[in-house]
């Protein structure tokens, strides 16, 4: 309970107390400095900023702790709507929860000293791991209006997920995004806490919404900022609001009914205080009555239960490897398997199933990458290293992850196999491949021949 209570004395004691400031508007500035530490975050200030004026913000959480990545999504909407942007570039994956809610206290101590914010207009967003802090963030100081979470839901931790009516959640989430399903089970979950919340959902992979759907997200957020009167309500921005979801909805009555009827019920939801949905409310009810929606619904009810059945197969056989850190069988498993995922993806393409299959191969393939990530940390190289040669199954023709399995054999001083992996990474085209020498994890190679004689190489043809 102590971060509750830090984050809540921070908003109140630094809200209202801005100093001045000269920073240019209508610029993304990548690095400023946070108070009292060295860490920094990324500014943009719309081009209708004054700072005379108590004003709304965004606080931006990149997974990767890249302000600038995250925040380019969000400029338009900033422009539009009128919101200061902040961006972390320390908070990331990986970090323990505590250690990423004391850089956010003192980002948010900088912010909440250097301008006038507006303490009902303080909102939080971010993808995939940033999303699930930012929610933490959310439910834990009682004071973020809206979330809007991109290809996450909630944290893990369910002492920092939201109950009743604390904020407005926004979803959104790609169709081949791997957290598809956990979206729809977050919807769910929060709708039995009467948390205000929608969902949206595009054809895209598990990454940073595009600029159009943040801009939908940002909709409605000023719908719930009228509904709350934190806003004055702007009926020509409402109008051109309601006409630009009704096409989206329109425009997936043929091909994706089930779709469809998300996006009419979510008009219906949010529109029905300015306009007459009893024609969108028969419209759906006709769709659903009809036998391609039906059949639409089942064949998706198949398709995600094929996925969960795939993912656990997979799981299992990764769990019993793990415990092992190692293939008992050198990967055949896996390189049959791979294949067969890989070919049923090329002939299904943008199939409702084929979506399901790249779904399922980007989960496997975040897993290995997340676990490998923290075997490093803990220093568990041999767990290390099966995650790493199971990724170049899943990216054979990628340099990086080559380079990854070399420095996995680093670790455990095993100089044949590292030498084999950054010679196979260097022939792949690793970019900036001299700059391998320099990293201390091979400094103890350095005076080895065959070392040496890669980067001779590699300085000839410069």
């Amino acid at each position: 309970m102590r971060f509750v209570y830090f984050f809540v004395l921070n908003f109140y004691a630094f809200i209202g107390f801005s100093q001045p400031n000269s920073f240019e508007k209508g610029k993304i500035l990548p690095e400023i400095s946070v108070n009292n530490s060295s860490e920094t975050y990324a500014l943009y200030l719309p081009k209708s900023f004054d700072e005379t004026v108590l004003s709304a913000v965004v606080f931006i959480f990149d997974p990767s702790g890249n302000g600038v990545n995250g925040m380019q999504h969000f400029v338009t909407s900033a422009e539009k709507f009128n919101y200061i942007l902040v961006a972390s570039n320390n908070t990331k994956n990986g970090v323990p929860y505590d250690t990423n809610f004391e850089i956010t206290n003192r980002l948010f101590a900088t912010i909440f000293s250097t301008f006038k914010i507006d303490e009902r207009q303080i909102y939080a967003a971010g993808f995939s791991g940033g999303s699930r802090l930012a929610t933490a963030i959310a439910a834990l100081t009682g004071k973020i209006q809206g979330v809007i979470a991109c290809g996450a839901g909630l944290a893990i931790n369910k002492s920092v997920t939201p109950t009743q009516k604390m904020f407005s959640f926004i979803g959104l989430v790609g169709d081949e995004d791997m957290n598809y399903q956990e979206m729809f089970n977050t919807k769910t979950w929060l709708d039995q806490f009467s948390v205000a919340n929608e969902l949206f959902v595009y054809n895209d992979t598990h990454r940073w919404p595009p600029s159009e759907q943040i801009e939908r997200a940002f909709g409605w957020l000023e719908l719930q900022a009228y509904k709350k009167a934190i806003r004055s309500i702007d009926s020509q921005f409402v109008q051109s609001y309601f006409e630009t979801q009704y096409k989206i909805a329109d425009s997936l009555v043929i091909h994706n009914k089930f779709r469809a009827v998300h996006e009419y019920e979510s008009i219906m939801r949010n529109f029905a205080p300015y306009f007459e949905i009893d024609a969108t409310q028969q419209k759906v009810i006709a769709i659903k009555k009809s036998p391609e929606y039906q059949q639409q619904v089942a064949a998706r009810a198949a398709i995600i239960q094929e996925e969960n059945d795939l993912y656990e197969k997979f799981s299992k056989v990764y769990s019993n490897d793990i415990l092992a850190a190692e293939s008992t069988d050198n990967f055949q498993w896996w390189r049959k398997e791979l294949h067969q995922l890989n070919t049923a993806i090329t002939q299904q393409a943008n199939s409702p199933r084929g979506k399901m299959l790249k779904r399922l191969k980007y989960s496997i393939f975040a897993g290995a990458y997340e676990s490998s990530e923290s075997y490093v940390a803990a220093k568990k190289y041999k767990h290390a290293l099966y995650c790493n040669q199971l990724l170049v199954y899943f990216n054979p023709e990628k340099a990086y992850w080559y380079f990854r399995v070399a420095q996995s054999y680093a670790h455990t001083n095993d100089f044949k196999n590292t030498i084999r992996n950054l010679k196979k990474a260097k022939d792949l085209g690793l970019p900036q491949f001299e700059r391998i020498q320099q990293l201390p994890l091979f400094a103890k190679f350095k005076q080895k021949r065959r070392f040496q004689k890669l980067f001779e190489v590699s300085e000839k043809d410069k």
